[in-house]
C-alpha cells in the first residue's frame, strides 16, 4: 500500500494506492471521523479512481460504497490491550451489497488478523510488548 495523501486527524483524509495479488492497482480513500487518544479511531472508507472520485471495488462491483471502522483499544492489563475492530456498511447499502459483505466477513478477518500479526513482528522486533 502506497499513501498518496495522509491527513490523519479528525475532518482530515488519506487516500492510498494497492497493488492488489493479482496485479490490479485498487485505489481508496478514508476520511477520519473521530480519533480519541488513547482509546478509540473512527473512519469511512471508500474505493475510489486514480483522481479520487468514489468507485466501486474493483473486484466486487456488488460491496457496498461506504464502510465505517471503528477501532477501540482497551487496556486488559499491564503490556496488553485488547483491539476491538467493527467494520460495517453506512450509508444507503442495497440488499445485494449487504449479502457480499456479509459472505465477506471471513476474508475481512484473516486481513484483519494478518495486519495485527505483522504490527506483533514489528513491536517483537523493536524488543516491546505486543
Amino acid at each position: 500500500m502506497e499513501f498518496i495523501k495522509a491527513d490523519i486527524r479528525p475532518g482530515g483524509s488519506l487516500s492510498y494506492k494497492m497493488l492488489a495479488a493479482n496485479g490490479m492497482t485498487m485505489y481508496g480513500r478514508a476520511e477520519y471521523i473521530e480519533i480519541r487518544k488513547p482509546d478509540l479511531l473512527i473512519y469511512t472508507q471508500q474505493f475510489c479512481d486514480e483522481n479520487g472520485n468514489i468507485s466501486r471495488h474493483p473486484m466486487a462491483p456488488t460491496w457496498p460504497e461506504t464502510m465505517r471502522t471503528t477501532v477501540e483499544l482497551m487496556e486488559e492489563e499491564p503490556g496488553q490491550t485488547r483491539v476491538t475492530v467493527t467494520w460495517e456498511s453506512v450509508g444507503t447499502v442495497k440488499p445485494e451489497e449487504l449479502d457480499t459483505f456479509i459472505k465477506a466477513r471471513g476474508g475481512m478477518t484473516m486481513g484483519w488478523t494478518g495486519s495485527f500479526d505483522k504490527l506483533d513482528d514489528l513491536l517483537s522486533a523493536r524488543g516491546q510488548a505486543a
